[in-house]
């Protein structure tokens, strides 16, 4: 089940990504929600898989689930308030990417499962995103866009191959 909720999430957070590219003109407000509902997606789905997650130890399951209520949490923020001022956005969006990519570190280091490799590169790109946007808060909306969709886009894709990869090790078992 983990594997199909993985490939899901996967799929819709790079349709997110795909929708942001196709509308850069958009309005702050669309932009917000969008990267929001991104945040939303990728915290439901961590949480859910913590407590669905039998093979994975406590602590890590633990951990994880803490990470995808806060990434949740942020997400909330993001598409409650698409209109606050875009500092504050970048912040939020930043903050949610680092838990979200610590998260998705924290996971994949406690199994030993196909995709695996898959899982750090998301959690290690992530986090790189959200770095940069902290570091350089003054880029403008549409670098920010640029980075922000190439990073949803990248995230999907690699949900949903560390996916396919566990789904594939599962049928051949």
């Amino acid at each position: 089940m983990s594997y199909w909720l993985r490939l899901i999430a996967g799929v819709v957070v790079a349709v997110i990504g795909v929708v942001a590219f196709a509308w850069p003109e958009a309005t702050l407000r669309v932009v917000a929600f969008l990267f929001g509902l991104n945040l939303l997606v990728m915290g439901v789905s961590r949480t859910v898989l913590a407590i669905i997650s039998r093979e994975t130890p406590a602590l890590q399951r633990v951990l994880a689930g803490a990470f995808g209520v806060l990434v949740t949490l942020v997400g909330v923020l993001c598409v409650q308030n698409p209109t606050g001022s875009l500092s504050l956005l970048l912040l939020i969006i930043a903050i949610g990417w680092i838990l979200d990519g610590l998260g998705e570190i924290v996971v994949a280091f406690g199994r030993h499962e196909p995709g695996v490799g898959w899982r750090i590169a998301l959690g290690v790109f992530v986090l790189l995103a959200a770095i940069a946007i902290l570091v350089w808060p003054g880029l403008g909306l549409a670098t920010f866009l640029l980075i922000g969709a190439t990073t949803l886009v990248f995230a999907g894709i690699c949900l949903v191959v560390g996916a396919i990869a566990g789904l594939r090790s599962r049928a051949a078992a």
